[in-house]
């Protein structure tokens, strides 16, 4: 369980600690209503899920790269 005060470390790690937890979350969701995935609104739903999940840790650990190494210059567009 996470506190709502963060301890001391990096900025990011506290954010970073609490959003792993939200998709460990919402992957314990998905699996507790497998049984679900007949009714095409939950199958809908954890598909959803899932694809957040993925999205989220994908950008998770972009930011942590980025974190680490910032960029020398700015994007192009």
């Amino acid at each position: 369980m996470l506190h709502a005060k963060p301890t001391a470390g990096r900025p990011g790690e506290h954010l970073t600690r609490l959003v792993y937890e939200l998709l460990d979350a919402h992957d314990d969701t998905a699996r507790l209503a497998a049984d679900l995935m007949v009714d095409p609104c939950w199958q809908a739903h954890l598909e959803y899920l899932r694809d957040l999940q993925r999205v989220g840790r994908e950008a998770l650990a972009q930011a942590c790269d980025w974190e680490e190494a910032p960029p020398t210059s700015a994007p192009t567009l």
